[in-house]
C-alpha cells in the first residue's frame, strides 16, 4: 500500500515531468476508475488544458489544470503511472491515458482496480466532509511536539493504531509507523496518553516521524516507486521490497539497535514489527 513516501515521491517526480504540458485527448480504458462524474464530461473538461502544479495532500495526488480544476488520484493498493516518450505498447493495466500535446503519454494503471480518479473544481476541494477530515501533515509546520502531544493526550489506543488514524495525522500506514516507533524506541502497544505524559518520548517520535518519512522519501527520489518511465527516460520499476527497512518484514532478524530478535504480532489485523528490548 503507498504510503505518504511513495505517494511524494511520485507527485515530485510528476511535477518535473508533465508539469507545463498540456492534454490533448484523454482516453478511459477502465470507466470505472473515474469516480463523481461521467466519462464524457471527464474527458471533455480535461481536453485542452494546461497541468500546472502536481502536489499531494495525505494520500492524495492532485494535479491541478488550468480553468480551475484539480485532478485528485488516490492509489490505494496497485495504482501507479507511466511516462512513455516513444508511442512503445503501454502496460496491460493501463485504465486512463493522458495523451499530452508534445507526443509523450502518461498513464494511470491499476493491477488491482482499487484506485480511483476524480475531478473537483479547485476552490471545492477543502469543502468536502472527507477533506475536511483530514488530519495535520507530518512534514509540514503545524506539525509540532505539541500538537503530537494534543493527538495522544487522553487516548487509550495503542500508539501506532493513532498514528494510523488518517483524522489525526496523514500519509502514515502501517510500514512508516512501525518503523518510526523503533526509530523512537517506543512500544506500538504502548497506550497514546502514556507517551503523552513523557516530554523524552514525545520529542522521539516527533523526530522518528519526520526523519523515517524524509529518509523514506530521499531514497526513491531518483527511481519513485508507483511510476515507471518508458522510453529515453527509463527506469527500473522497484518494489518496497528492495529497500533496508530497520524492523518491517523482518521478524527473527537480529535488531540493528540492540541485537535482540525482532518480534511480530498482530494489531486490529495488521503486522506489527518490533524490538523488545529497546522499545519500551
Amino acid at each position: 500500500m503507498p504510503e505518504l513516501p511513495e505517494v511524494e515521491a511520485v507527485v515530485r517526480a510528476l511535477d518535473r515531468t508533465v508539469g507545463g504540458k498540456r492534454i490533448a485527448r484523454v482516453r478511459v480504458l477502465r470507466p470505472q476508475t473515474i469516480q463523481c462524474i461521467s466519462v464524457a464530461r471527464f474527458c471533455r473538461l480535461l481536453r485542452g488544458r494546461v497541468i500546472g502544479r502536481v502536489r499531494r495532500r495525505a494520500k492524495f495526488i492532485l494535479m491541478d489544470l488550468s480553468g480551475g480544476w484539480t485532478v485528485v488520484v488516490h492509489l490505494r493498493m496497485t495504482g501507479g503511472f507511466v511516462y512513455t516518450e516513444s508511442p512503445q505498447p503501454l502496460p496491460p493495466t493501463a485504465r486512463v491515458l493522458f495523451l499530452l500535446d508534445d507526443g509523450t503519454r502518461l498513464a494511470y494503471t491499476d493491477i488491482r482496480n482499487l484506485g480511483l480518479i476524480r475531478l473537483i473544481p479547485t476552490e471545492q476541494l477543502d469543502q468536502s466532509e472527507e477533506w475536511r477530515r483530514l488530519g495535520v501533515e507530518p512534514l509540514s509546520r503545524a506539525f509540532t511536539v505539541r500538537r503530537l502531544e494534543e493527538m495522544l493526550r487522553g487516548s487509550r489506543r495503542a500508539i501506532k493504531a493513532v498514528l494510523l488514524d488518517q483524522t489525526k495525522v496523514v500519509g502514515l500506514g502501517n510500514i512508516y509507523a512501525v518503523e518510526a516507533l523503533h526509530r523512537a524506541k517506543v512500544s506500538p502497544m504502548r497506550r497514546a496518553e502514556s507517551v503523552a505524559r513523557s516530554q523524552a518520548r514525545l520529542v522521539a517520535l516527533y523526530e522518528g516521524i519526520r526523519e523515517t518519512l524524509r529518509e523514506a522519501i530521499a531514497a526513491q527520489s531518483a527511481e519513485p516507486l508507483h511510476l515507471e518511465f518508458i522510453g529515453a527516460k527509463r527506469t527500473k520499476h522497484r518494489s518496497t521490497a528492495s529497500y533496508s527497512f530497520r524492523v518491517y518484514g523482518r521478524q527473527g532478524e537480529p535488531c540493528p539497535v540492540c541485537g535482540a530478535p525482532i518480534r511480530r504480532v498482530k494489531q486490529h489485523g495488521r503486522s506489527t514489527y518490533y524490538c523488545a528490548r529497546c522499545q519500551t
